[in-house]
């Protein structure tokens, strides 16, 4: 029978960012997704904070501003419509989550899993097959077998040590597997149900040849400024409250896609859903002639119906929900199969690209250690633990943003707005709240993850953040840390903050090492990294291949990189108490413990061969 080490059942966002993060650790992969093809229709559309980083984990970062999407920019909040005048707004453009990249992609998801599903052809050790239906399991002691139809009718079964579904949230895997063990979606933290329509419109851009008659172009308006008069960049997130819509720009640019949904009310007709969109969103498509000239002060302007494609509206049920328990045994779950949120948060797609990431390096160490079931008890829960942690974070971020955009009562939208116009007026309270708001705030406590994979009491639990490094002497370019520090995704890795000579000391380092007994599976001496914070000294032992130093603005504009709004070199540093020396990084970005010297290390090497024996 065929085997591998993991079987991912559906090949969404999720499921291929944990089939691509495996086969970089070199496991043996098989994915099994129900349809042939791409689905076309866009979904999620937005990708937001360390899932952005993620994705350059994954192999697929340099397409996200071009290929698959651009930067989101601006949150604008509305009253009534995207013509009205904004009372709030949110710059999104600023590196606020200290990560060295966009913090939000507005993105065409087909694009998405088009450039995993490229990538995952280089990887050997993943096999993506399409048209394959899951129908059983039958689940033993160590493995579990999994039979499935191919698309040609043919009933085949693999077995597997683990299994993952990311099937989504009517998946079989959950679904047929799982609810059975009475593992199910449950309300948490904030009950939300709603039905919304969301449509997606291809817009092209009318010009004198096409639309010769439009008004416009009498005063000298050129095409591109029609579109960013009626199509305006960024989000937009407008209370009306009769009806509450988000409406915004997605892919890539230049594709002149747009995002509209609007909630449906108790007495809408659900017969044509097309119609309720026009008449519901065909007023904002007209302007007053008076907000261009004089001279049409007694017209509007419309912008032309037959440069809109409407490609797909139609309503979907949008709730809340979380999974009771996020794995059985060895069959976990990721993604939408795990967890659902309302449209107004952006929040879906990004939140399971971090469920993979955070489980990819465990089921790592796990295969490789062939951990015992108690060890492997305790890596689960840890890991279940922090993903509700964070969904839990996720949510009560959507909540607000729902919160603001589902304002019913007039009297409170009216107040709300004419005190955030207030204070947006204030000379640097909109950089304050917009950085209060989109910082990098998931931290990982005891309390709330008591079996967490960190030390709070040494500084573990949150991530650290990520700048541009790159090696002393001639000929190194800049290179994002996160490629250098996380070489090995399978391994923890150590960073050390090199202030002088002496705090290079791989001999010190090495002993450490061995005295831990930590297997080799979990940290070698090919993880250890010198990060050198001297900016007035040159770094010695420029052949060291394992020596960095960060980069300035400077520097990197000289070499053609354009670093994001925001950034600084001493982000990473600046997170950490000045005698932080020996930082205990995860794969994922989270700093499991920091000490400022050698026996700290040991200290904290000894707690995590602890945790996995």
């Amino acid at each position: 029978m065929e085997e591998a080490t993991i079987l991912i059942i559906g090949a969404g966002p999720s499921g291929l960012a944990l089939g691509a993060l495996l086969a970089r650790m070199n496991l043996k992969v098989v994915i099994l997704e129900k349809d042939i093809e791409i689905c076309e229709d866009p979904r999620g559309i937005v990708i937001n904070g360390d899932a952005v980083r993620i994705s350059y984990q994954i192999g697929i970062g340099e397409g996200l501003t071009t290929r698959i999407g651009k930067d989101i920019g601006v949150l604008h909040f509305h009253s009534g419509n995207f013509r009205q005048r904004t009372f709030m707004n949110y710059d999104l453009t600023i590196d606020w989550a200290e990560q060295g990249v966009s913090n939000n992609i507005a993105q065409f998801q087909p694009n998405f899993e088009r450039e995993i599903r490229s990538a995952i052809k280089d990887l050997p050790c993943c096999d993506l097959r399409t048209g394959c239906e899951v129908i059983s399991r039958d689940e033993g002691k160590d493995t579990t077998v999994v039979e499935y139809i191919t698309q040609h009718g043919n009933k085949k079964s693999i077995k597997t040590s683990w299994l993952v579904g990311a099937d989504g949230k009517r998946g079989v895997v959950r679904k047929k597997f799982l609810e059975p063990e009475g593992i199910k979606q449950i309300d948490r933290l904030w009950t939300y149900v709603g039905t919304w329509v969301a449509a997606n419109l291809k817009i092209t851009t009318p010009t004198p040849k096409t639309h010769p008659d439009f008004p416009l172009w009498q005063l000298g308006y050129t095409p591109e400024q029609v579109h960013d008069i009626f199509w305006p960049s960024g989000f937009h997130f407008c209370n009306n409250p009769k009806r509450p819509a988000v409406s915004g720009r997605f892919g890539p640019a230049g594709a002149q896609f747009w995002r509209h949904e609007f909630s449906i009310e108790p007495n809408d007709n659900l017969d044509n859903i097309e119609d309720n969109f026009w008449k519901q969103f065909g007023t904002w498509m007209i302007v007053p002639g008076s907000k261009f000239s004089r001279k049409l002060g007694d017209t509007t302007i419309e912008f032309p119906r037959d440069c809109i494609d409407l490609i797909r509206c139609r309503p979907f049920q949008f709730a809340s929900k979380v999974v009771n328990r996020w794995y059985c045994r060895k069959t976990m779950l990721i993604g939408d199969a795990a967890h659902v949120f309302p449209p107004f948060g952006g929040q879906g797609i990004a939140t399971g690209i971090r469920d993979a990431q955070a489980l990819s390096w465990r089921l790592a160490i796990m295969s490789n250690l062939q951990v015992s079931r108690e060890t492997r008890e305790r890596i689960l829960t840890g890991w279940s633990q922090e993903r509700l942690h964070a969904w839990d974070a996720a949510t009560l971020s959507t909540k607000l943003n729902g919160s603001i955009v589902n304002q019913r009562s007039l009297i409170k939208g009216l107040f709300y707005r004419f005190f955030m116009r207030i204070l947006w007026s204030v000379p640097g309270f909109a950089h304050f709240r917009t950085k209060a708001a989109f910082r990098d705030k998931l931290i990982y406590n005891t309390q709330s993850c008591p079996g967490g994979f960190f030390l709070e009491s040494a500084g573990g639990g949150r991530k650290v953040a990520q700048i541009w490094v790159r090696r002393p002497g001639p000929g190194h370019k800049p290179t994002l840390s996160d490629k250098v520090f996380l070489r090995n995704l399978s391994h923890l890795s150590i960073l050390v903050l090199v202030r002088k000579p002496e705090d290079i000391d791989p001999a010190g380092i090495e002993e450490v090492l061995q005295v831990s007994k930590l297997s080799e599976q979990v940290l070698t001496m090919q993880d250890i990294t010198y990060l050198y914070l001297n900016s007035t000294q040159q770094p010695l032992y420029e052949n060291d291949e394992h020596i960095y130093y960060p980069c300035k603005v400077d520097e990197l504009t000289v070499e053609g990189i354009t670093p994001i709004r925001g950034y600084h070199e001493t982000a990473l540093q600046n997170r950490l108490h000045k005698s932080t020396k020996y930082i205990l990084l995860r794969p994922d970005f989270f700093i499991h413990s920091v000490t400022p010297d050698l026996g700290g290390l040991l200290a904290n090497l000894k707690k995590v061969r602890e945790y996995f024996d």
